[in-house]
């Protein structure tokens, strides 16, 4: 496994406490900024990963302690065997971190909580069907999603399996057009579909969340294709 990489926040820039905790404040501004201007995936994938980072750090100090504190039984004090064995600059460096771990796991769980709720918010006003029935087997397919502007917005996808998907972010809307909503139009592109790709899996959306697609309520619709798929599916 791959190890989880530090967030510049915390790699760049010197070794100073109160850097650092500028540092921490900037980034999670700069997340709610994100955020607040309709960018929910991204920052929803750069909450994850600081998580992912501290938890990580978090959860190997612990150990790290529980190691060493072993080292009683055999006759070697542990702080000693720390001074002996880090340098100055790891000493220095790892003090910081742990002095400013549980503040940061904090403040991006706060954030996260905050993603959610919107995520929440979004999912309540989707619905999702498929047209003009479920097939007997999944394939690559398109997703026509209507949004509450009166926008029609098509997508395709590559049929996921469990082979090749492990979670719904890997699974893809990859965009195809929009145009204004009626249901001409739409009846229209569903019949172009159809008659091209007959055996291809096709959903339709309903998203009411007043809220724009990209980047944002794309990622909720992304995850509720999946589920439904995989669901129904059982991939």
């Amino acid at each position: 496994m791959a190890r989880i990489k530090a967030p510049n926040w915390i790699a760049e820039g010197p070794l100073d406490f109160e850097y650092k905790s500028y540092k921490l404040l900037s980034e999670v501004e700069r997340l709610k900024g994100l955020l607040k201007a309709g960018n929910l995936f991204d920052v929803l994938n750069e909450v994850d990963q600081n998580l992912d980072y501290l938890y990580m750090y978090d959860a190997e100090k612990i150990t790290q302690r529980e190691d060493l504190s072993n080292f009683e039984l055999i006759g070697i004090d542990p702080q000693n065997f720390q001074l002996m064995f880090n340098d100055d600059a790891l000493v220095q460096r790892e003090q910081i971190l742990d002095d400013i771990c549980d503040r940061a796991i904090d403040m991006f769980e706060s954030l996260h909580a905050e993603v959610r709720e919107l995520w929440r918010q979004i999912e309540e006003t989707i619905t999702c069907t498929y047209v003009p029935h479920k097939g007997y087997f999944l394939t690559d397919g398109f997703a026509f999603i209507i949004t509450a502007n009166n926008k029609l917005h098509i997508y395709y996808f590559i049929k996921p399996n469990k082979y090749t998907k492990d979670s719904w972010k890997d699974f893809k809307l990859q965009f195809i057009q929009s145009e204004d909503f009626t249901k001409e139009v739409y009846m229209q592109r569903l019949t172009e579909i159809l008659e091209n790709n007959e055996d291809r899996t096709i959903l339709k959306v309903e998203c009411k969340a007043d809220t724009k697609i990209e980047g944002n309520a794309i990622a909720v619709i992304q995850n509720k294709i999946f589920n439904q798929l995989r669901r129904d599916f059982a991939f």
